[in-house]
């Protein structure tokens, strides 16, 4: 399994680069690099422009369809490395637990991909596993202009995992984006960072 980490966002709402920022002695990203990296194996890190970051721990994938989204992440981890199975995750997921995604690979059977629901929330395709079976439908939406993983999910076969079939996880924690000023300031000061 290879880990995508998605960092090709503009991070609008956040005012400047959420890879960027500072987090238990790094860059958030840098320390999603090394958690799954020691917990799961090999990163890669999926850019909108080559060289954007300073990192030498993790491959850099280049977005096929620039200005796509994050189904790019998919399209460039199964054309650019030999990985038969992706997670992917964003970089603006600092609490995301690789046990979690274990018990996800263990949940995937032969679906094309694996994707918690949380009710009223919604599914969660940023924190989701995807098998090298999704490649032609991704590729097949972004080359169209159709850039929605609802529009892929309706293409393969998904397992959608249920929040009861995960009661040991607190998804509340794990799925907590960060994507302004103001969830940043309010984690730092939840995890006195």
């Amino acid at each position: 399994m290879l880990t995508v980490i998605l960092t090709g966002g503009g991070s609008r709402r956040m005012g400047r680069d959420k890879a960027l920022l500072p987090w238990q002695g790094e860059t958030m990203l840098q320390s999603l690099i090394d958690k799954y990296t020691a917990e799961l194996g090999p990163v890669a890190v999926s850019v909108n422009e080559r060289g954007r970051f300073a990192f030498h721990s993790a491959a850099e994938l280049t977005d096929p369809y620039p200005g796509m989204g994050p189904l790019n992440g998919i399209v460039s981890a199964f054309e650019q490395t030999d990985a038969q199975t992706v997670f992917l995750t964003g970089t603006d997921l600092p609490f995301g637990e690789p046990e979690l995604v274990r018990s996800l690979a263990g949940l995937m059977g032969r679906s094309d991909a694996c994707v918690i629901r949380r009710g009223e929330k919604g599914i969660e395709p940023l924190f989701a596993l995807y098998g090298r079976s999704c490649l032609a439908a991704a590729r097949g939406c972004l080359s169209e202009g159709r850039k929605s993983f609802r529009e892929l999910f309706g293409e393969i076969d998904v397992r959608y995992v249920s929040a009861g079939e995960l009661p040991e996880f607190d998804l509340e924690r794990i799925l907590r984006n960060v994507n302004t000023p103001e969830d940043y300031a309010a984690v730092c000061a939840d995890n006195n960072i």
